[in-house]
């Protein structure tokens, strides 16, 4: 294991709880902390991301949209099969200078946009599907973001989720209020999407997460 990682693991193991880093694993940006979330990220994620793209079962022709690109690793991986634009989303200014600088192919747009509210960029029923990998613990209010899921997904369009509750269970409450499973499923539900999960175990503990699917009926 590389000494960076452990060192941000050490770091993270300490702090994990404060707002202050929570707040990093959301949007990197504080000096020391944002690159403690920057590597923990790019080596838990790496696997998830292509492990989840799999399993979207993406057609040449789909509209793709991903919310909390990151380090870009799944949007890469959607590129490879959608020859359609894909819009990625990412507030972390950080995060955008970074995917700006790497050579992203060319049908992908990244967005700046809060997505709680995405109408003067994607119009409704535009998008046939929606990935968000370790997000939608940061989102609140969740029904607001949940609704705009709705409006942009076309009928039959399906939403992805790619969470770790077991990893971010100590996560500041107040910056990432959304930590209990059952609790997102039934908000999902509630909207009026169709509701799937599925525990994913890819052999390695930072690569254990719950595979949620939610179409639009």
């Amino acid at each position: 294991m590389k000494l960076k990682l452990i060192v941000a693991r050490w770091i993270h193991k300490f702090l994990i709880h404060t707002e202050l880093m929570t707040k990093n694993m959301r949007s990197p940006k504080t000096i020391g902390l944002s690159w403690v979330a920057r590597t923990l990220m790019n080596y838990s994620n790496a696997q998830v991301s292509i492990d989840i793209v799999n399993r979207m079962k993406l057609k040449k022709t789909d509209h793709v949209l991903e919310l909390g690109v990151g380090n870009g690793l799944a949007i890469k991986e959607i590129a490879k099969i959608s020859g359609i634009n894909i819009i990625g989303i990412e507030i972390s200014a950080e995060f955008r200078r970074k995917l700006h600088k790497m050579k992203l192919p060319k049908n992908i747009v990244i967005l700046e946009n809060d997505a709680k509210d995405l109408s003067n960029e994607i119009p409704d029923g535009s998008i046939d599907k929606l990935l968000a990998i370790n997000v939608i613990y940061f989102l609140k209010p969740i029904g607001e973001y949940l609704l705009e899921f709705k409006r942009i997904l076309k009928q039959g369009g399906i939403g992805y989720l790619g969470c770790k509750f077991e990893s971010i269970k100590d996560f500041d409450i107040e910056v990432a209020p959304n930590r209990n499973e059952k609790e997102i499923i039934g908000q999902l539900s509630g909207v009026g999407f169709n509701v799937s999960s599925e525990f994913v175990d890819l052999g390695e503990e930072s690569s254990r997460y719950s595979f949620i699917r939610f179409e639009k009926q």
